[in-house]
């Protein structure tokens, strides 16, 4: 599997003007992440690694549960108005039409794959004024917790200096990656919003752990956290 996903890599994706081709090590690594979205423990794969741009890979299931079950995610606005990162609901700041909107273009896109079935399908969607990518990112990649700030009004956000307790998910891939663990996921949550995202982060790890037991590419999950304060956070 290695070998094949190596070259595979290697000889279709390329990055920089140049479009110089990936490293062996960086084509493994995308292998991982990939078979960890094939095998269920997390729904979507976003891509963007030194403006390269293959077609992201996303799931109709995540979208749907986020609309049915509000407590599965937390949205923080951190715009920078707010005199510190505040929870707010899902549907006063948009995001709720947004993912309607993209589940509807991902269902249509479901539908025409039954027909034909290529190797690759691009999706294009109409992005509109006010859409918040940082935030719909984080919900598309299984985050129990995404920043949200409106673009029309703020530039940057209000995490500078603020305590960010980073957790990261990580396991062994042995056929891709060796004795290197790959890093499934990886997000932040302001430490003053811990018992605020508590229900939110309980219900992702729960879901991670059981789609782990259901497979065996993976092994040796481990979630680890770390705090960190920066002087200025980048979305």
């Amino acid at each position: 599997m290695s070998c094949t996903w190596v070259c595979t890599a290697r000889r279709h994706l390329a990055s920089g003007k140049k479009r110089s081709r990936l490293s062996a090590s960086a084509c493994l690594g995308l292998a991982a992440q990939v078979q960890a979205v094939d095998l269920g423990l997390k729904p979507a794969l976003l891509y963007d690694t030194n403006c390269a741009s293959p077609d992201q890979k996303l799931s109709i299931m995540r979208l749907e549960e986020l609309l049915l079950n509000r407590t599965s995610v937390t949205v923080v606005d951190v715009g920078q108005h707010q005199v510190r990162p505040t929870v707010v609901d899902l549907d006063s700041t948009g995001m709720d039409k947004v993912v309607q909107s993209i589940l509807g273009n991902f269902r249509a896109l479901a539908q025409s794959s039954q027909f034909d079935a290529p190797l690759v399908r691009t999706l294009d969607v109409q992005l509109f004024d006010g859409w918040n990518l940082c935030s719909l990112f984080g919900l598309l990649l299984g985050y129990p917790v995404t920043y949200w700030f409106d673009p029309r009004r703020d530039s940057t956000n209000c995490l500078g200096m603020v305590p960010l307790q980073v957790m990261r998910a990580s396991a062994l891939c042995a056929a891709v990656s060796g004795s290197d663990k790959c890093c499934l996921y990886s997000f932040s949550v302001p430490e003053g919003l811990v018992s605020e995202t508590q229900t939110a982060r309980d219900l992702w790890a729960k879901r991670l752990r059981n789609e782990f037991q259901r497979q065996s590419a993976f092994a040796g999950l481990s979630v680890s956290t770390e705090t960190v304060c920066l002087p200025s956070v980048v979305l």
